[in-house]
Order: structure tokens, then sequence, then C-alpha cells
């Protein structure tokens, strides 16, 4: 009976401390901006008018980073406050891989608490919180993950099956150039007629790492990398003619 009656209390608090915390969306994946909803009463910052987030990822799995807003337990930063909107009520924006600085694949789930600046007071922890997995819809280009930093791992896709032009759905001994950008928008580096795994009859792919592709000093930022698909197709003659799809370019997030 004492063992029920504690299984009982504790389930009971648990399901307290979860209401305390709502989302909206109400689930959502590492790309999507949500919002925390957060009750204070009850707990050791009711009545504090100023409280902090203090964020963590992957909560027992593994590959997990604190936030890159907390600050230092002692002194958080101003871009982890909550914001007020009534007594004991607080909102956060985030979006996951920009409050981690990780990729849609990289998270898996995340927890937070809730803090006064200097660390002195603090709520339990709120956790897990699994992210959703993305869903793609194919497209004739596109690359994974849909929002990524310079450090990320970027794949890009021709979906030859999906192709619109002619010449595409023909194209064999595919290729692919990549262009990165600097800050300015002018353009860095160039690497061309890299070689596109074929991952199945109709879908080619080139997986690559910035700093592994090309030569990024030390504090150069990159704004956006371009990439396009180039191959050959036959003539009436039975002979090689190049061709190439369009340049798709893709945008990189920034942290601050």
């Amino acid at each position: 009976m004492k063992k029920l009656i504690l299984s009982i209390i504790f389930s009971l608090s648990t399901l307290w401390a979860f209401s305390q915390v709502t989302f909206s969306p109400v689930t959502f994946t590492a790309e999507d901006e949500v919002t925390i909803t957060l009750d204070v009463t009850g707990t050791p910052l009711a009545g504090i008018d100023d409280i902090y987030i203090w964020t963590f990822s992957n909560d027992g799995v593994g590959g997990g980073k604190d936030g890159l807003v907390n600050g230092q337990w002692g002194n958080s930063s101003d871009a982890a406050k909550f914001t007020k909107i009534a007594t004991n009520k607080f909102t956060f924006k985030f979006t996951g891989t920009t409050l981690f600085g990780q990729s849609p694949a990289e998270l898996i789930n995340f927890g937070f608490l809730a803090k006064t600046k200097d660390g002195s007071k603090q709520t339990p922890d709120y956790k897990p919180y699994k992210f959703d997995p993305l869903v793609f819809v194919p497209t004739q280009f596109r690359v994974f993950p849909a929002k990524l930093d310079q450090t990320d791992m970027a794949t890009v896709y021709f979906h030859q099956d999906l192709a619109t032009e002619q010449s595409l759905q023909r194209l064999f001994d595919v290729k692919v150039t990549i262009v990165f950008y600097d800050a300015a928008g002018n353009e860095f580096a160039r690497r061309v007629d890299m070689i596109a795994k074929k991952e199945t009859d109709k879908l080619y792919a080139y997986s690559f790492i910035p700093d592994r592709l090309v030569t990024i000093p030390s504090g150069t930022v990159l704004s956006k990398f371009s990439y396009q698909f180039t191959g050959n197709l036959k003539d009436a003659n039975g002979g090689n003619t190049a061709t190439s799809g369009p340049v798709v370019e893709v945008a990189y997030l920034t942290f601050n």
C-alpha cells in the first residue's frame, strides 16, 4: 500500500509539472518556430518578474548540447529571458535548429528549466519533449536538411524521375558543381564536376561538409551555397553532348 501511495503521489506531481508547460504548435519539428508557455505557480519562481530559460537537447539519448542562448549558470544571457504575459505566466519562442546549433537529423528531444538570472532559484527540469521527424515532399531538386549552417553536412539530391525537361530525364554521367558565397554574397570558392552518387535508378545525391570540401579561413562566414547537376546526353550521332540543370541556391542559417 505504501508503494502504491508513493506511486500515485509521483504520478500526480509529474502530471502537475507537465501541466505547467504548453506548446504552440502542439507538435513540431526541429525546424518549426515554437512558443513555450510556462506557469511557474507553485515553484520557487512564483512571484518573480524576470526569469530565464536553460535548455538542453537529446536528454538521455546522447549527442546533446546546451542551448546557445543559455549564457552562464550564474549569469543568464538576455536572449534566454522569458516574456511575462500574466502573473506567474511566461512565454519563450525558439526554433530547435537555431536554439541548439544542431541539424534536424541530430535533434531527437529537448528539455528545459526556468531560473533566475543568477541561478539562485529554479524550477524542476521539464523533459523530454520530442521533435517530430521531418517529412519531405520529393521534388526534382532538394537539399537535406532543409535548414542548415555552414558546419553541417548537406546532401543535395536530383530526383531524375521528377524532372520536367526531357534533357534532364535522359541525363547520364551525372556530376554536381558546388559554389560557396561569403557574407557579402560574393563567390568565395567553387568545386566542379564532382561525381554524384547514384542512390537508386533515378535518384542522384552528393554529400559534403563545407570546410572539408574547400579551405575556409577561421572567422569566415558563408551566407549561402549553390548547386547544379550536370551530365551528358547522346546526340543524333551517338556522341555525348554536355547539358546541365538549373542553379539552386541554399541560404545558411546564422547564429548570433
